[in-house]
C-alpha cells in the first residue's frame, strides 16, 4: 500500500506484508489511511539469506494499476542534486561517462521508447487531471552545501525536505517548472555521499529491513505547490553494495533503483501527501503498490539514445506484466542537447551556451532554434539560427541591470517540420552586489574561571538585503570546555549568546576560539581570545 513520502526500491515482500496487503485490498477507494502509515516497508534484500530467493521476472497474479484522480508528471524535468561533499561514485558525480545525468536525459528523451510505455497512464479529463505523459529532460547537476543542522551522519526525511525547500528558496537550485495546467514537472533527485544514513518512517537506508531509495512529496508548499523529490543513499557501502539493491554493479544498481523511483514519480506524483485511495493519489495497485513496486528487483538492460543501461522492469496494464520499454521509434529524426548545463552571470552581463543537433536515422532536414523561459530584461539570439542535418549553434544570452536575480530554466527547442525536440539549461543571475552577512563577537577577550561560565555576544549583520539563516558553530575551545549558542542560528541579522563553560579540571591558559557562521554557500568566521583561569 502507499506510504506517505516513502516508496523504497528493491524490496522483497515478507509474509506479514502479504497478509496485510490482502486485507487492505478489500478496502473501498476512499478508505482512510490509519493514524500511522500503512505497511509498505519490507527489508532490503539480504543476498545471504536463504529466504530471499532470486526475484522472478513476472508480476504478481492479479496486479493492475487503477487511477485514483491525482496528477502525473507531464514532461519530467530532472534536477540532480549532490547533498554536500564526499566521495561520490564518479558516474553519479558526473565525472565519468555515462553519467547519471546522461542516463536521465537518454531514458526520458526522444531517442528512447520509455515515454511510449508510460502513455497508457495518461490521465482522463473527466475525473482526472487531463495530462499526457511526454518526453522529459535533464536540467542539470547541482551540488549544494546543506546547513549543519541538516547534514549530520544521520539525516531524516524531514531534514531533507527542509533543506530542499531552503536551497530552492535561496536560489541555489532551480525553481520547479509547471506544465500548462499548473502541475509540477520538476523532480529533484537527491544523492548522498558515503557515511550518511537516511531515515524515514522508522526505516534506514542500506540495512536489513531498510530501503535503497524512495520518492516523495514535500508536506510544505513552495509558491503554492508541493515539491517532488527522490532520495538516493550511497550505494558503495552496506547492503546497498552487496546485493541488497541488485546485481548490476554500483552504477547499474544506481540506474536500476533510480528508474524505479523515476517511473513511480511520473505516474504517481503526489503519493507523498495522499491520505486516501482518492486524489491526489494517481496510478496505484491497492495490493501491490506503485508501478515499480509491482516489479520490484527485476532488472534488465535497455538501450536509450545508443547507450545500454540497467533499469528495472515496470508494470504495464496493457501487457499485464512487468516489461522493459519498447525500442525507440525508427525513421529520420534528430536529437538536441545544450551545454554547459548551467551558466552564471551578474545583472547586466551576458553568457553563452552551445546547442547541438544530432541527426538520427538519416535525418537531413533543417532545424530552426528557439528559446523560452528568459527572465524579464533578458534577450537571446542564435548563431546560426538553424542547422541542416547535424551541427551546432551558439546561444547568446544578455541580461540587463533590471533583470531580477534568480535561477531560471531555459528551454532550447529545435524544430524541423513536424519534428520538435527540446532540452534545458539553467541561467543563474546574481545581483551586482549579492546578499551576504558579516559576523563579529564581543568581547574580544574573555576570562573564565574554572567551574564557571562566561558569555560572548555574536552579532550577524545583513549586507545587501541578506535574509538567509546563519547557523553558528565554535571551535578551538580546548579540553573540557564546552560552548553553546542561544539561539543556534540567526535569520537575516541579529545576535546570539555564546556561553562557554569550563570544567573544574579544564586546562588553564589562553587560546584563540573561532566562531563560524554558515548560510548555504556563504561561510564567514571571526575569532576571540578565551583565557581559562
Amino acid at each position: 500500500m502507499f506510504k506517505r513520502t516513502r516508496h523504497p526500491a528493491w524490496i522483497v515482500l515478507c509474509l506479514a506484508s502479504l497478509v496485510i496487503f490482502s486485507a487492505l485490498s478489500a478496502l473501498a477507494q476512499s478508505a482512510p489511511v490509519p493514524a500511522r502509515p500503512r505497511l509498505h516497508i519490507v527489508p532490503v534484500l539480504d543476498p545471504n539469506s536463504a529466504n530471499n530467493a532470486a526475484v522472478g521476472f513476472a508480476a504478481p497474479a492479479g496486479a493492475h494499476l487503477s487511477y485514483f484522480g491525482g496528477p502525473v508528471i507531464s514532461n519530467v524535468h530532472v534536477v540532480q542534486v549532490l547533498y554536500g561533499s564526499g566521495s561520490y561514485n564518479a558516474q553519479v558525480a558526473g565525472t565519468t561517462s555515462p553519467t547519471m545525468g546522461q542516463f536521465y536525459g537518454d531514458l526520458t528523451g526522444a531517442n528512447s521508447g520509455y515515454t511510449s510505455l508510460l502513455t497508457q497512464y495518461n490521465t482522463p479529463a473527466t475525473g482526472g487531471t487531463n495530462q499526457t505523459i511526454g518526453n522529459g529532460t535533464f536540467d542539470g547537476l547541482f551540488q549544494i552545501v546543506p546547513s549543519a543542522g541538516n547534514n549530520g551522519s544521520t539525516i531524516s526525511d524531514a531534514q531533507i525536505q527542509s533543506e530542499l525547500l531552503a536551497q530552492i528558496t535561496a536560489g541555489h537550485l532551480p525553481a520547479p517548472i509547471l506544465d500548462a495546467a499548473g502541475n509540477v514537472n520538476t523532480l529533484y533527485m537527491i544523492f548522498f555521499p558515503p557515511g550518511k544514513t537516511i531515515t524515514q518512517g522508522g526505516s534506514s537506508s542500506c540495512v536489513a529491513g531498510g530501503f535503497c531509495a524512495y520518492h516523495g512529496t514535500t508536506s510544505t508548499l513552495l509558491n503554492g505547490k508541493n515539491v517532488l523529490y527522490g532520495v538516493h543513499p550511497d550505494m558503495q557501502s552496506g547492503l546497498c553494495s552487496t546485493g541488497g539493491c541488485g546485481n548490476a554493479g554500483v552504477f547499474g544498481n544506481y540506474t536500476s533503483v533510480t528508474s524505479h523511483e523515476l517511473t513511480e514519480a511520473i505516474t504517481d506524483a503526489d503519493v507523498g501527501i495522499a491520505t486516501t485511495f482518492a486524489p491526489p493519489l494517481a496510478w496505484y495497485d491497492m495490493v501491490n503498490g506503485e508501478i515499480g513496486d509491482i516489479c520490484n528487483g527485476q532488472q534488465g538492460t535497455y538501450t536509450a539514445n545508443g547507450t545500454a543501461y540497467t533499469i528495472q522492469l515496470e508494470f504495464s496494464n496493457a501487457a499485464n506484466n512487468c516489461v522493459l520499454p519498447p525500442p525507440a521509434a525508427t525513421g529520420p529524426d534528430f536529437s538536441i542537447t545544450a551545454s554547459p548545463a548551467s551558466q552564471t552571470v551578474t545583472q547586466g552581463g551576458g553568457t553563452s551556451y552551445t546547442a547541438t543537433v544530432t541527426a538520427l536515422g538519416g535525418f537531413s532536414g533543417v532545424v530552426s532554434f528557439s528559446v523560452s523561459g528568459l527572465p524579464s530584461g533578458a534577450s537571446a539570439s542564435f548563431n546560426p539560427t538553424s542547422v541542416t542535418g547535424s551541427g551546432s549553434s551558439t546561444l547568446s544570452v544578455s541580461t540587463s541591470s533590471t533583470t531580477p536575480a534568480g535561477t531560471y530554466s531555459l528551454t532550447v527547442t529545435g524544430t524541423s517540420g513536424t519534428l520538435s525536440h527540446s532540452t534545458n539549461v539553467t541561467l543563474v543571475v546574481n545581483p551586482v552586489n549579492p546578499p551576504d552577512f558579516t559576523i563579529s563577537v564581543s568581547p574580544a577577550s574573555l576570562n573564565v574561571t574554572r567551574g564557571t561560565t562566561g558569555r560572548y555576544t555574536v552579532t550577524i549583520g545583513a549586507v545587501n538585503g541578506f535574509t538567509g539563516t546563519v547557523s553558528l558553530s565554535v571551535s578551538g575551545l580546548g579540553s573540557r570546555v564546552t560552548g553553546t549558542f542561544s539561539p543556534t542560528s540567526v535569520t537575516g541579522s541579529g545576535t546570539s549568546t555564546l556561553s562557554v563553560t569550563a570544567a573544574r579540571n579544564a586546562s588553564r591558559g589562553a587560546r584563540t576560539i573561532t566562531i563560524t557562521g554558515v548560510s548555504g554557500s556563504l561561510n564567514h568566521s571571526t575569532t576571540a581570545t578565551l583565557n581559562i583561569q
